[in-house]
């Protein structure tokens, strides 16, 4: 009899899998590097979500991170970025430039890096999250912002709250 049990807890918990993980999470690290003038943005995003996420635009599957990537997957990335991912330094939006990805050691997500050169020391940064709000209602959008690799402060971005602003202080 227990092993029927057994037998029937584990069809009951092995259904279809309709996501290939339970939560939605993004994490992005924002650092001011004084010597060079330059926010060095790092990103880490779920790849199916990220595909899901650039189906309206992109269409069918860019095959992230695969010998079978399309051409256009890093420009739509960026795009997607751009539009969902907004810094204001000082009261100004600036545009990051896309400088690459790769997966991530279990091939589960993609780290996307930008850049944002010719910054001259600042006192506030706005940072607008939204990645990935409109398609799951459990997304959260972690953000670290450092200073000289130094931690400042972490924001977590969820659908009640994609705007936040910081002030920097040496």
């Amino acid at each position: 009899m227990n092993i029927f049990f057994a037998i029937l807890l584990f069809f009951m918990n092995s259904s279809p899998i309709i996501d290939v993980h339970e939560f939605h999470l993004s994490k992005s690290t924002i650092n001011y590097n004084t010597e060079d003038k330059s926010l060095q943005i790092t990103m880490n995003m779920f790849i199916d979500d990220l595909e899901l996420a650039l189906q309206p635009t992109a269409g069918d599957s860019l095959r992230i991170c695969t010998r079978k990537e399309k051409e256009s997957a890093e420009k739509s990335i960026h795009t997607y970025i751009l539009e969902h991912f907004v810094i204001e330094i000082n009261g100004q939006r600036v545009t990051p430039t896309f400088l690459g990805k790769e997966p991530s050691d279990d091939l589960a997500a993609v780290w996307c890096y930008l850049e944002v050169q010719g910054l001259p020391e600042f006192s506030e940064i706005s940072i607008t999250n939204d990645i990935m709000i409109d398609l799951f209602d459990d997304q959260k959008n972690m953000t670290s912002i450092q200073l000289n690799k130094e931690r400042i402060e972490d924001i977590l971005f969820t659908p009640e709250k994609t705007t936040d602003k910081i002030e920097i202080h040496d």
